[in-house]
């Protein structure tokens, strides 16, 4: 029996395989070992009762998780997920490595992630190869939900979007200064807090200060991130995440302008996971 995990900051989605076939599959809150304590990480595991109940017939656990790609992260989560699951044969990759074989298979590609963070990678259809990107959100997440809602914030506090938008913006949050400074210097989860408002962001994006403010975001996400990697001129450019999802005709009209070929765009990298697995493995 395996079990597959892709792990984003928020939420992870679990696969459970017997024999190549998906057996179950389900939610958790999302498991990143930069975030959150061991103690933390381990109740969120034993807390499921489907993972109780496959814990004795598991031989392998495959965990690919965001805050996974540095070795710090990854030995965290390796002895979390060891604790939790004894004698089981584990391997932990970072969140792009899960991207990649999802969108690419066994093909090259750039691949990015825009959910509630973001990253970006080239993939040479075995290995991953990365660049200063994945720095979080207080220093990156260009292009994600955190990095979106940070910005939209920002323009609704400086009064710098229209009146009649901010209003709607205000009635929908009730969000000030205030609760703005508090909820992001004092509250837990801040980046979970400003990426809150992707919903609003993305329900008013026919409105004409919203639809800017997204193709100026992709525009810079494209020139800082995708273009930074050479092979984006030459190999499909794949999206994961769910802001990606959520922004796929935008995704593909800039990639357009900027003379890239836009591959596949999916809200969530399991099912090629699950294909990979019964196929390559």
């Amino acid at each position: 029996m395996i079990l597959i995990c892709d792990s984003g900051s928020t939420k992870a989605d679990w696969l459970l395989m017997d024999e190549k076939k998906a057996v179950a599959s389900f939610q958790t809150p999302g498991l990143n070992p930069v975030n959150l304590s061991e103690k933390s990480l381990i109740a969120i595991l034993t807390a499921e009762k489907k993972i109780k109940r496959a814990a004795n017939t598991l031989t392998e656990v495959h965990f690919f998780g965001s805050g996974c790609g540095n070795s710090e992260g990854r030995a965290r989560m390796i002895k979390v997920l060891k604790k939790v699951f004894p004698g089981v044969k584990v391997t932990v990759e970072n969140d792009l490595m899960a991207s990649a074989i999802a969108t690419c298979g066994n093909e090259k590609g750039v691949v990015a992630i825009l959910g509630t963070g973001s990253n970006c990678c080239y993939f040479d259809g075995n290995k991953i190869n990365v660049k200063n990107f994945g720095l979080g959100f207080m220093l990156g997440d260009e292009g994600s939900g955190t990095w979106f809602g940070r910005k939209f914030l920002l323009a609704f506090l400086y009064d710098q979007m229209p009146a009649a938008l901010a209003k709607k913006f205000y009635a929908t949050y009730r969000v000030n200064r205030q609760k703005a400074i508090e909820s992001v210097y004092s509250q837990p989860n801040p980046n979970l807090f400003l990426s809150s408002f992707m919903p609003f962001i993305i329900a008013n994006r026919k409105d004409s200060f919203v639809k800017k403010f997204l193709m100026e975001g992709l525009k810079y996400f494209f020139d800082t991130t995708i273009l930074a990697f050479p092979e984006s001129k030459k190999v499909a450019v794949h999206f994961t995440g769910s802001v990606a999802a959520l922004l796929e005709k935008e995704i593909r009209a800039t990639g357009k302008k900027k003379n890239l070929r836009i591959g596949n765009i999916i809200k969530q990298p399991m099912q090629g996971l699950a294909d990979y697995y019964s196929n390559y493995v």
